[in-house]
């Protein structure tokens, strides 16, 4: 018994430990621009997509490093730099996603429309340099840069409610849907569903066994081993348009400025 007591008491210990750490926050550098939507890469590189619909590519630091326009095909929709030597760029309106290299200079264009994909929602780069797709008619797909489908899953056949996916990711080989009214999703790496989180982010961010994601004024961490979450209480969070976190630092945009924030855990 005494065994037993003691073992609970450790076990509580390390969670008022995990709930007890707090999280200092200091303001690194401040951009002052205007962005409709960002990302990062694993290296912490950040991507701007401007209201003049050009890519920004900044350092950690914040300073520059490239730019990419072309306005030909429509609005930016997307873009996936989870792997900085292959950034995908997303015109959800015509169907094209554009790659570029680490330089933001095109390596190749893919036309969805060719292959009789249409209103394709999102997509997402994939570490064996192939491509995910969700198609509106139910089917999970994977293709490659020369628009040969690779595999197709029917989701619709396995999951007993309509999906409507605003973003995907993935991460250790694992793809992550995000669905606001049906939560997050996530799928094996041949396309098969494995599980559903009853979290309804509008941007997520897999780090580890942590599904990251913004409610409300805090940044959220979710571990899907421990079932634990932390929270990362954002500054100024009334006036935030979108939040990342990457490499112990904080990438907070608002309406005309990127702060980048110093995160270390006391």
């Amino acid at each position: 018994m005494l065994k037993c007591i003691v073992s609970f008491l450790l076990v509580l210990c390390s969670v008022f430990n995990l709930y007890a750490q707090e999280n200092t926050i200091v303001l690194k550098n401040k951009i002052e621009l205007e962005a409709e939507y960002f990302t990062t890469d694993p290296i912490g590189n950040v991507y701007l997509v401007k209201h003049d619909n050009y890519i920004l590519k900044l350092n950690a630091q914040g300073d520059s490093l490239g730019v990419y326009n072309d306005v030909r095909k429509g609005k930016i929709t997307q873009i996936d730099a989870s792997n900085p030597l292959r950034v995908l760029v997303f015109y959800g309106q015509y169907g094209q996603i554009t790659i570029l290299d680490n330089m933001l200079s095109a390596k190749n264009q893919l036309d969805l429309k060719r292959i009789g994909l249409f209103n394709v929602p999102c997509i997402a780069n994939s570490a064996d340099a192939n491509i995910w797709i969700f198609d509106p008619a139910g089917n999970l797909l994977k293709i490659d840069e020369q628009l040969n489908i690779r595999f197709t899953t029917p989701i619709r056949n396995v999951l007993d409610y309509n999906i409507n996916p605003n973003l995907m990711l993935e991460s250790n080989r694992e793809l992550y849907m995000c669905d606001t009214a049906e939560g997050v999703l996530k799928f094996d790496r041949f396309g098969f569903y494995v599980t559903r989180y009853n979290f309804f982010p509008k941007e997520l961010q897999v780090i580890n066994n942590n599904l990251v994601y913004r409610k409300d004024s805090a940044l959220t961490s979710y571990n899907v081993r421990a079932l634990t979450d932390s929270k990362i209480i954002l500054p100024k969070h009334e006036n935030i348009v979108q939040v990342r976190f990457n490499r112990n630092q904080l990438y907070v945009l608002r309406k005309k400025s990127l702060s980048i924030y110093a995160v270390t855990q006391q």
